[in-house]
C-alpha cells in the first residue's frame, strides 16, 4: 500500500503533457493509455495554442469516446510553472492551482465526498508544475543529452508541496522507426517509502514525449491508480476551434462502459 501511495507523488506528471507546437496555430494531439496487458483504459485529447506556454485543454476519453474528465491551463507567462482546473467526474476529482509571482495556491479535492483542501506556498526557484515539466525536459535538453541529472522542484498538488525530482538521460533508442531518447524520472531522496520511477521517451527530431511509463494520476473506477503506458504515436495536427469547442462542451460521464480485452 505504501508504495502505490508513493507512486502518487510523480503521477501528476501523466495528467497532460504538452507537445512541441507551433506559435499560433491550433494544434491538436491524442495520447492512449493501456494497462500492462495492453487493454486501452482511457484516452488524452490535446489542443494548444502558442507553444508551451499557450493555452492548453485536455480532454480525457473512455475507450468508447465518451469524456470523463477535463483539465484547463490558461496561457502563462512562464512554461514551467503555471496553474490550472481539473475535474475527473469519475472519481470526482476536482483541482485549482492559481500560480502568481511568488506563490501558488492549490484548491484540492481528492474523490467524491471528500473535503477541499487549500494551501498556499511558495513558489521556489525553478519551480515545476504539471505539464511545465515537458517544458523542463525541452529547456535542459542539451545538458539532460551531455548525461547530466537534472533536479527541479516538483509541484504534487495532493500532497500540497513541492519535492525533488531528478530527471536523467537513460540510453538512445529506437521507437517505432524514431530515433529516440530513454529520460528516467524518480524522487531524489528518500520519503519513507520506495521511491517511485517514471520511464519516459522523447523523440530526437522536434523532442516531443512519444511514451509515459509510470503510476497514472487518474483514479480508476475502483479507486485505485493504476500504471499506465501512455503513448503519443501521431504527431500533432492543426485543428479548427470549432471542433475543439464542441468536444470541450460534451458532457462528462461518471462510469465508463466496460471494455473488452
Amino acid at each position: 500500500m505504501r508504495t502505490r501511495r508513493s507512486g502518487r507523488w510523480l503521477a501528476c506528471l501523466v495528467l497532460a503533457w504538452p507537445l512541441t507546437l507551433a506559435a499560433t496555430e491550433l494544434q491538436r494531439s491524442e495520447g492512449v493509455a493501456s494497462n500492462a496487458d495492453g487493454r486501452p483504459l482511457y484516452r488524452e485529447i490535446h489542443w494548444q495554442r502558442g507553444g508551451d506556454a499557450g493555452e492548453h485543454w485536455v480532454l480525457y476519453t473512455c475507450p468508447d469516446g465518451a469524456p470523463f474528465a477535463r483539465k484547463w491551463l490558461p496561457a502563462a507567462t512562464s512554461a514551467l510553472a503555471r496553474g490550472y482546473r481539473l475535474e475527473d467526474r469519475r472519481s470526482g476529482q476536482q483541482a485549482t492551482v492559481t500560480v502568481s509571482a511568488d506563490n501558488v495556491a492549490i484548491d484540492w479535492t481528492e474523490q467524491r465526498g471528500a473535503s477541499a483542501r487549500q494551501r498556499q506556498l511558495p513558489l521556489p526557484a525553478q519551480a515545476v508544475i504539471d505539464t511545465g515539466f515537458d517544458a523542463a525536459v525541452r529547456r535542459h535538453w542539451s545538458e539532460l543529452m551531455d548525461g547530466k541529472a537534472i533536479t527541479l522542484p516538483f509541484l504534487v498538488p495532493g500532497r500540497q508541496r513541492f519535492y525533488p525530482v531528478q530527471v536523467q538521460r537513460q540510453r538512445a533508442l529506437d521507437w517505432r522507426g524514431q530515433p529516440a531518447q530513454a529520460i528516467q524520472v524518480e524522487l531524489d531522496t528518500w520519503y519513507g517509502a520506495v521511491a517511485p520511477r517514471l520511464a519516459l521517451v522523447y523523440a530526437d527530431s522536434d523532442r516531443r514525449l512519444l511514451e509515459f511509463n509510470g503510476t497514472s494520476n487518474l483514479r480508476d473506477e475502483a479507486g485505485d491508480y493504476p500504471q499506465v503506458v501512455v503513448r503519443f504515436a501521431a504527431p500533432p495536427a492543426t485543428a479548427s476551434d470549432q471542433q475543439r469547442q464542441r468536444d470541450w462542451q460534451r458532457p462528462l460521464v461518471a462510469q465508463c462502459a466496460a471494455s473488452k480485452k
